[in-house]
């Protein structure tokens, strides 16, 4: 259906989504077996040849779902990423510090992968210094994902989070608890973890998951505009008075972009913006909020239309009346009383959409 393709998020952007979800998985489940394997526990009476041989095998498809996170994101049109944030961190405007974050942490995957392969050269003593930092990758993914992400605060990634962390505390508490740890190195382990969690769950509470988080968190400007209403600017009564080129009924074809993103509220935004050819010049502009579908479509919870000549592209503004399929009907109306009745059939192609427009003068209300 067309509405589902233009209301929900590019296929990019769910490849994003999910392969940064599952990456952090991968990142979790490697640590735990990292310490399974330095303690010399046999998960499931397995071998420590077999736990190892896991080990190296989740932390490789780890570094292959990465790299496709890391594609995605710079493939993706929304928010453009540049190629130079990919390798050196918080360089990019957008929410630079938790960009940079998940920059660091691929950093440390490579430098790991790097490394291994020249395992020979370099001795196992340096290989083996170097591969203690791959433990920093799992706090600072965590870290980054969160920051962000868009799905920080949906029910789901919430629970896949608080499953990681748990998995990931359970093994160190059980590390921290075999016989050999002195007493002190365990009291200030179990410390560490216990701070680390509460300051983690007061982070949370006032940003990822608090009203807005996207300004705060370093989104540009410019982004933040192009999802947030602006107020209609009154014409002056000289303007007014010229002629109106939509004060009668006309037909025009339609052609523009996409752009998806969020709101300042987290709410998951898509922004259509079209200029009229094959008729009257004009601008028209639609901007739809709500919860974004798993299977590419949205719920609708709130609508702003912005119509008017090339000139004055907001001279006319309203909101979506209905919705179905590709079909919109839209009323907008100006400060000096008229309304128009626009009937609207979108085609979208990635992020191109085209389509056409029928536009009928009405009695505006009073």
């Amino acid at each position: 259906m067309i509405v589902a393709a233009a209301n929900g998020p590019s296929a990019l952007w769910y490849a994003t989504r999910g392969t940064g979800a599952v990456t952090l998985v991968l990142l979790t489940a490697s640590v735990v077996l990292g310490i399974a394997e330095t303690r010399g526990w046999r998960l499931g009476g397995a071998s420590l040849f077999a736990v190892g041989s896991l080990h190296r095998t989740l932390s490789l498809l780890a570094v292959t779902l990465l790299g496709v996170h890391v594609v995605t994101t710079l493939l993706d049109p929304f928010p453009h990423i540049g190629v130079v944030a990919a390798v050196i961190p918080f360089v990019d405007s957008y929410r630079p510090l938790w960009l940079g974050l998940g920059t660091v942490a691929c950093d440390l995957l490579l430098a790991l992968v790097i490394t291994s392969v020249a395992r020979r050269r370099l001795g196992y003593g340096v290989w083996r210094g170097i591969h203690w930092f791959a433990y920093a990758c799992w706090p600072v993914a965590l870290l980054h994902g969160l920051g962000t992400g868009s799905d920080a605060k949906t029910t789901w990634m919430l629970v896949l989070t608080l499953c990681c962390i748990g998995t990931v505390v359970i093994a160190l508490a059980a590390r921290l608890g075999v016989a050999g740890v002195a007493p002190r190195l365990r009291v200030a382990g179990y410390a560490a973890v216990g701070a680390s969690l509460l300051a983690l769950v007061g982070w949370l509470a006032q940003g990822p998951l608090a009203n807005g988080w996207a300004r705060r968190a370093g989104t540009p400007p410019a982004v933040l505009a192009a999802f947030s209403p602006k107020p209609q600017a009154r014409t002056t009564s000289a303007r007014a008075s010229r002629v109106d080129q939509f004060a009668r009924p006309f037909s025009a074809g339609l052609a523009g972009v996409v752009r998806r993103g969020q709101g300042n509220d987290g709410t998951d935004v898509v922004d259509l913006r079209m200029r009229l050819k094959d008729g009257p010049a004009g601008a028209l502009r639609i901007r739809l909020g709500g919860r974004a579908l798993a299977g590419g479509g949205l719920i609708m919870r709130r609508s702003a239309v912005t119509f008017g000549p090339p000139s004055k592209p907001n001279r006319y503004s309203g909101r979506v009346q209905s919705l179905r399929d590709s079909t919109l009907r839209v009323l907008v109306g100006s400060t000096q009383g008229r309304a128009i009745d626009l009937g609207i059939q979108l085609s979208l192609d990635g992020n191109s959409v085209t389509g056409a427009v029928r536009g009928s003068p009405v009695e505006a209300k009073q």
